[in-house]
């Protein structure tokens, strides 16, 4: 990896988090009837939706608008809702952990069971295991997450009350509550995501142990659990490094649908709150904010693949 590299990939950031922004704006615009109408409600009046569009410099042309906002927000300052009062960036920094921990244990959960079913599939190819584990995660890829979590909500918080309903607690004040209010949240989203990083392992482990240097390491007498740990599942891997940097859009989205099923504080459910009433100035901040973490990500994972990957090293150390 060199220093060349990153700069680039650092630099496609800033570009990928500018056209996120224009794009939102855009598609705000586009939103049918006013917006000054949506926030004030269906009893307004057009003396007071003159006062807010003036306040919210609605009556400016587009351009003039975005240029005005994106000066403030590179410097920090994402605007004030006109609907609640709150300054966004504030909220965005109460919101932004709860949807990073949901996003982290959903991925943790994941590819650690993914890992370990995968490993388990690969050491008896085509035998009963792998055939379960591999009919199982296409019952799982199958799963409608909304529908999944309803039953999930219903069966396991309201009938046998083994998790809390709308309890949401932070992990610095409680961590056990916290942990067990995001148990329904982590498990909807993860079983999916799970079902396809197995898919994804499974494939790339059996070729591997298809190879010459896996047929060199059986002869010199390793044991199947050194060769499969050992010599195995670390080229195995790099696809599933890349998959999960793809999936990470999949499950930011699969957030927003999960927050607002689950009552959690994070940006998912504040961004559909603010779409609904048409919060324009919270909109484009949480949006900028999510685009801000899946860049970021993304970012990790090419650093990844980039120190696991030889091959990947030298071709970025050539150009």
């Amino acid at each position: 990896m060199t220093w060349d590299w990153l700069w680039r990939r650092l630099v496609s950031v800033v570009i990928v988090l500018f056209a996120v922004s224009i794009v939102t704006y855009l598609l705000l615009e586009a939103l049918p009837g006013s917006t000054a109408a949506a926030i004030l409600g269906p009893g307004a009046t057009p003396e007071t939706i003159a006062v807010v569009e003036k306040d919210l410099n609605l009556d400016d042309p587009l351009p003039q608008r975005y240029v005005t906002w994106l000066g403030r927000a590179v410097q920090g300052d994402l605007g004030v809702s006109y609907r609640t009062g709150e300054v966004v960036t504030a909220t965005l920094q109460d919101r932004i952990p709860t949807s990073l921990e949901l996003l982290l244990l959903t991925q943790a959960v994941s590819v650690g069971v993914a890992v370990v079913t995968a490993l388990v599939s690969a050491r008896r190819e085509g035998g009963r295991v792998d055939r379960t584990l591999s009919g199982s995660s296409f019952v799982a890829l199958a799963l409608p997450q909304f529908a999944f979590g309803i039953v999930l909500l219903i069966v396991f918080a309201q009938k046998l009350r083994w998790f809390p309903v709308a309890q949401y607690v932070h992990f610095s004040d409680d961590p056990i509550g916290n942990l067990r209010a995001m148990t329904l949240p982590v498990v909807t989203l993860a079983v999916p995501l799970a079902a396809i990083y197995y898919r994804v392992l499974r494939t790339d482990l059996q070729q591997t142990l298809r190879s010459d240097h896996i047929s060199f390491a059986k002869a010199i007498g390793l044991s199947p659990r050194r060769i499969l740990l050992g010599r195995a599942l670390r080229p195995s891997s790099l696809t599933l490094i890349s998959v999960i940097g793809l999936n990470t859009a999949l499950l930011l989205g699969g957030a927003v649908i999960v927050e607002r099923l689950f009552s959690l504080p994070g940006l998912g459910s504040q961004l559909t709150i603010s779409v609904a009433t048409r919060d324009i100035v919270m909109v484009q901040g949480a949006t900028l904010a999510i685009a801000l973490i899946y860049v970021l990500i993304n970012l990790c994972v090419d650093i990844a693949l980039t120190i696991l990957d030889p091959r990947i090293r030298l071709s970025r150390t050539a150009a």
